[in-house]
């Protein structure tokens, strides 16, 4: 007896069936494909509920408020703006999607952090209190763990590599050979998807260029190249959900009032306007990190490269 057909092709052997009793008109093809989409929202629903937990490794862009806030004591970030001690003016992308999975988040992810030991992990108000790298975030979290398999990472580096590097070198090539060795050390305890967030476009994009324009150019070329080696590399790998961060903020600056944003305000955080009433017309926070509204956006597009993960390659 010839063993049973996956359940994917399963069903696409069905709606092929149904195809061909039903005819090709416009409206039943549409009826067809609505259904084929809801079959495939079900199952990705189902995978999701695996995960019982959301851990973040990370720097600013991650810090959930309870990163530099406490690795300074109590002293960094400080204004009443920074929402909950985060970089930014709400919930931070992570949080949303625990949010969305409905499962709680554990954050490790502290603000000046850089991947390794490399170039340095530094925070403060003038940015020379050490921090914990990613590396040691994630030696924090293992100690003790085995099985990790119900559990979704987000690993997300860079920034700071980049930051640093135009003082201390450094090469989006060396933060790739940390990355794989950061996935290694969560394999070892069970890890089975982990999310990894590009960077954005570093650049003359940021409001930080109006006062450092001779970094713009390095940046860019750092998240360029990091947003290619990370694509080829993740592509290969079971488990890794490319969340592709630098295209969104690409898109945004592209096409800013397609997205809600006011094309005034590209290179302005809203802090300097005390982000008032107005806030959702803005991309920035302040000069190097984007409003939770953006982090929302980020969430979306972590939560769709996980889905890609998930589902079925026939899908």
């Amino acid at each position: 007896m010839p063993p049973p057909l996956p359940r994917p092709l399963v069903l696409l052997c069905a709606v092929l069936a149904l195809v061909v009793l039903l005819g090709t008109g416009h409206h039943k093809r549409d009826a067809i494909s609505t259904a084929l989409a809801d079959r495939r929202q079900k199952w990705v629903a189902g995978k999701r509920s695996r995960f019982n937990r959301v851990v973040c490794f990370g720097d600013s862009l991650s810090d959930a408020g309870n990163g530099a806030w406490l690795f300074t004591n109590k002293t960094w970030p400080s204004d009443k703006s920074y929402v909950g001690h985060r970089f930014t003016n709400g919930p931070v992308y992570s949080e949303y999607v625990a949010q969305e999975l409905g499962v709680p988040l554990i954050s490790y992810a502290t603000g000046g952090a850089s991947i390794s030991h490399r170039v340095s992990s530094r925070s403060g108000e003038h940015g020379m209190l050490p921090v914990d790298c990613i590396m040691d975030q994630i030696a924090k979290y293992s100690v003790g763990k085995t099985d990790e398999s119900n559990t979704l990472f987000i690993l997300y580096a860079g920034a700071n590599d980049a930051y640093f590097s135009l003082e201390e070198g450094g090469t989006p090539a060396e933060v790739l050979v940390d990355l794989k060795e950061c996935v290694e050390m969560l394999r070892k305890i069970g890890a089975e998807y982990i999310v990894i967030p590009t960077l954005p476009p570093l650049g003359d994009n940021y409001p930080y260029s109006n006062a450092l324009p001779d970094a713009a150019e390095p940046m860019r070329f750092f998240s360029t190249e990091l947003h290619k080696i990370y694509f080829d590399w993740t592509r290969t790998q079971p488990g890794l959900a490319f969340a592709d961060f630098f295209s969104l903020f690409d898109n945004i600056m592209r096409r800013p009032a397609e997205y809600g944003f006011n094309k005034e305000y590209l290179k302005v955080g809203c802090i300097k306007e005390k982000c008032d009433a107005n806030v959702r017309e803005y991309i920035w926070f302040d000069d190097y990190h984007p409003t939770t509204y953006v982090h929302s956006l980020m969430a979306d597009v972590c939560l769709k490269a996980l889905d890609k993960v998930l589902r079925p390659r026939l899908w």
